[in-house]
């Protein structure tokens, strides 16, 4: 339960952090104008295939390119979960390369250079840099302070498809992204009682 607790707070204290120095107090969070305050430049690119993002450094910058074809829902957990591997030092520690793709990926730059691919594993989320990834991104997109503020107001039912639908219009997410967080956060607050 210890080591559970840390990887939460890990993920959020950094993006209580974030929130508070970019004024953001209600949904949605504008993780665009977020990813470029934390320096990062985002590039759309209508990639083949699965492949939803990557984050590279490239000439002491910070890419995050995101999948243009993908619906725009998914194009901000995207960016939440590259910011989500920059921000708890992924890029640095795991991808010595300065790359990490999610999904397929193929001909970042002309340039060689060592490609870090998804594999089976990864794709599984049993991958702890992307399971972190995911969670910051939830956390970012659907801050837990403010989820539980809605759910105050609304009351708690996981399995309400309309109080679903409105939440995830409220926040810019999926129905998926915001029936997996409404999950974990009723899951967390039964572990508490």
């Amino acid at each position: 339960m210890d080591y559970v607790k840390n990887r939460f707070e890990r993920i959020q204290k950094p993006v209580e952090k974030i929130l508070k120095s970019n004024g953001v107090i209600k949904p949605p969070v504008p993780v665009e104008r977020i990813a470029l305050a934390r320096g990062a430049q985002i590039r759309y690119v209508p990639y083949e295939g699965e492949m939803s993002g990557m984050l590279a450094r490239e000439d002491g910058s910070i890419i995050i390119g995101v999948n243009a074809l993908h619906p725009k829902t998914r194009q901000r957990f995207t960016i939440g979960h590259e910011l989500g591997h920059l921000e708890l030092g992924h890029l640095d520690v795991l991808y010595e390369s300065g790359l990490h793709v999610d999904r397929n990926f193929r001909n970042f730059r002309s340039t060689p250079r060592r490609e870090i691919r998804r594999d089976e594993l990864s794709s599984q989320a049993v991958d702890i840099a992307e399971i972190e990834a995911n969670a910051f991104s939830a956390e970012l997109l659907m801050p837990m302070q403010m989820i539980e503020r809605d759910l105050r107001k609304y009351g708690v039912d996981p399995d309400d498809d309309e109080l679903i639908h409105d939440l995830a219009r409220k926040y810019q997410v999926s129905m998926q992204a915001m029936t997996f967080r409404l999950a974990k956060l009723t899951e967390n607050l039964m572990l508490k009682s």
